[in-house]
């Protein structure tokens, strides 16, 4: 793994499981069985969630997504 500014540069599978175990300790996602995340070009934040699966409820697609923005401090898309 390289760092990069202080945050990992991981390949995106691997950021993708990331997202899966980490989104799996919440209650509401317990249930989840896969995360698409997708390049966000010249940001801080260089990926972004697209599509979690199944569905959420929208209360609970939003604390999802608000526990993810930790993620996207703490690890970069690589390539």
């Amino acid at each position: 793994m390289n760092i990069q500014l202080g945050r990992q540069t991981i390949a995106k599978a691997e950021l993708e499981r990331v997202c899966l175990s980490y989104l799996r300790m919440l209650p509401s996602c317990q249930h989840i069985t896969r995360v698409t995340i997708a390049p966000r070009p010249a940001s801080q934040r260089n990926w972004v969630v697209i599509e979690i699966d199944p569905p959420l409820p929208t209360q609970a697609d939003n604390e999802a997504r608000n526990a993810l923005t930790e993620l996207q401090g703490e690890f970069r898309l690589a390539g």
